[in-house]
């Protein structure tokens, strides 16, 4: 491992981010702090595109942020990065931290993307698609990579992570710089940002995604797509605002 601080691969750090991943709610996850070595992680929030180098931008009634997987594109230290995530050295830490075998990243625009939110991005809270789309294997992990420095909590921006009948948030995983966040990908895993950044125009939200596949772990599963969940907090806004309008007569 070159661009990952070889810390995080002792078996005693090891066998505290399985406990870690085992015991945390409310659903699998552990956070790695420091994840690349500074200068790594400084080059790459440095190297970041321009916006109209972001060839997936997701806005509408759900999420407001630039997706891009163009790494031909990008600077060549994105693809050293996507390259050491793919080897066979990291899955096995995979493994030994999640227990979930044989896990493998795709060379393509469902494996490994970046992201930039800005000032007024948000992402409703969802669970991902569960099988991949053309190659029918299963999604088991997904792994964000927050590579601002200078990101402030008053800005937003955190990963809610959702209880499984989307009536709470349980925790806020915040952007801290070089952070990454492994987490399990199943149908309750639901997770978003739901408050609108409010970071100056000059700042970013930026992340390094990839996405952890395995064979699947029973054939007989069926796809879903990206599902956005109306909280139960939206549930209770509606019905207030509802009642308000009967009571006015409005509309």
């Amino acid at each position: 491992m070159g661009f990952i601080q070889s810390k995080h691969f002792s078996q005693e750090q090891v066998n505290l981010y399985k406990q870690e991943y085992q015991m945390s709610k409310p659903y699998h996850h552990v956070m790695i702090d420091d994840f690349l070595t500074e200068d790594v992680a400084k080059k790459l929030s440095q190297s970041f595109p321009a916006d109209e180098l972001f060839n997936r931008p997701k806005q509408d009634q759900h999420e407001n942020k630039l997706e891009g997987d163009r790494f031909d594109l990008y600077p060549e230290i994105f693809s050293d990065l996507k390259k050491e995530l793919a080897q066979p050295s990291f899955s096995k830490f995979i493994e030994e931290v999640t227990g979930i075998k044989d896990t493998f990243i795709t060379d393509d625009a469902y494996g490994v993307g970046i992201q930039k939110g800005k000032k007024g991005s948000f992402e409703d809270v969802h669970i991902d698609f569960n099988i991949h789309p053309v190659k029918d294997v299963q999604r088991r992990l997904n792994l964000q990579l927050f590579l601002t420095p200078t990101w402030k909590a008053e800005w937003n921006g955190a990963l809610e992570m959702w209880n499984d009948c989307v009536s709470k948030c349980k925790k806020a995983v915040s952007c801290r710089f070089n952070r990454a966040l492994i987490f399990e990908v199943k149908d309750t895993s639901y997770y978003g940002y739901t408050k609108p950044l409010e970071c100056p125009d000059t700042a970013d939200r930026k992340v390094f995604s990839a996405t952890f596949y395995s064979l699947k772990e029973q054939n007989d599963i069926p796809f879903h797509d990206t599902i956005f969940a109306e909280t139960k907090e939206e549930n209770q806004k509606l019905s207030f605002l509802a009642s308000i309008r009967k009571a006015l007569k409005v509309g």
